[in-house]
């Protein structure tokens, strides 16, 4: 009985983790798109190659966005199958690596 209790909470821990990482996933995506979008007009983009590159970004920045979460959740999984403390560092892991990718994309065009 006791063993059920602990895979519950595993469980519960892994898609609490999971749904943190997503939305802030969708916070790496608005940046990283406004990050690209001045590195496009310091590349020397124009009134017409601006929109194309934007456009582009949301695309390639989607299916980046769909890999994300696909493979967080299966890290999640994996390293909820060996134990909570293990599924606490991957947290640690994945969140840390978000919220470096904000700080970067997120001061990129204020230094510029």
């Amino acid at each position: 009985m006791k063993q059920t209790g602990n895979v519950a909470l595993q469980v519960t821990l892994l898609y609490l983790f999971w749904f943190a990482s997503c939305a802030l996933a969708f916070l790496n995506f608005v940046v990283a798109l406004n990050a690209l979008r001045y590195l496009a007009i310091v590349a020397g983009a124009d009134q017409w190659t601006l929109p194309a590159v934007h456009r582009f970004s949301i695309l390639g920045l989607a299916v980046i966005l769909v890999i994300f979460f696909f493979w967080s959740e299966a890290i999640y999984r994996k390293a909820s199958k060996v134990g909570i403390g293990r599924l606490l560092s991957a947290f640690g892991w994945v969140t840390g690596g978000q919220i470096m990718l904000v700080v970067v994309g997120y001061l990129l065009p204020r230094l510029g």
